[in-house]
C-alpha cells in the first residue's frame, strides 16, 4: 500500500522532529500505522507497553480524522482507563501507568481487543482512502 510509504516516512520524521514537528497529516500517518499495528498485532496492553503507544494519546482523534469512528471510540475507551490526563507518551511513565491500572482494566482491552477484531470498520480501506484524498486535494488542478 502506498499508504505504508508515506505513514513510514511520517515515522521516520517523527524521530527527526518530535511529534510537535509534524504536521496534522503526518501526525495522523504516524498514529493511525502505529495503531493499527500496535493493537491488532499485541493487544492493547502490549500497544501501550511498546513503543507504537507513544502516539496512543492521539489515536482517537487521528482515527476520526479517517473515519474510523467506531475504532476511534475503542481506542478512547481504552485511553480513559489511565485516568484524565491519558497515557503518558513516555514509554517508562507510561509502563508504569499500565502496572498500576488493576485487573479489572486489563480484562476491558481485552473486551475491546475483541470489538477491535469485530468492527464493521477496516481500518486499511479507510486510511488507504484518507491517504488518496489527502493526495488528492494537494495536487493542483491541470
Amino acid at each position: 500500500m502506498i499508504v505504508d510509504l508515506a505513514a513510514q516516512r511520517a515515522m521516520d520524521q517523527l524521530r527527526k522532529t518530535g511529534f510537535a514537528g509534524l504536521n496534522e497529516s503526518e501526525r495522523i500517518l504516524a498514529t493511525v500505522w502505529q495503531f493499527a499495528a500496535g493493537v491488532a498485532n499485541h493487544g492493547f496492553a502490549g500497544y501501550y507497553l511498546s513503543r507504537r503507544g507513544d502516539l496512543a494519546f492521539h489515536a482517537p482523534a487521528a482515527l476520526r480524522a479517517i473515519g474510523a469512528h467506531e475504532l476511534a471510540a475503542l481506542a478512547a475507551e481504552a485511553n480513559a482507563q489511565f485516568g484524565g490526563g491519558g497515557p503518558s507518551p513516555e514509554p517508562q511513565v507510561r509502563a508504569e501507568q499500565l502496572r498500576l491500572l488493576g485487573a479489572e482494566a486489563h480484562r476491558l482491552f481485552e473486551a475491546l481487543e475483541r470489538r477491535y477484531f469485530e468492527a464493521e470498520e477496516s481500518i486499511d480501506a479507510l486510511f488507504e482512502a484518507w491517504y488518496e484524498r489527502q493526495k488528492n486535494a494537494a495536487t493542483p488542478a491541470a
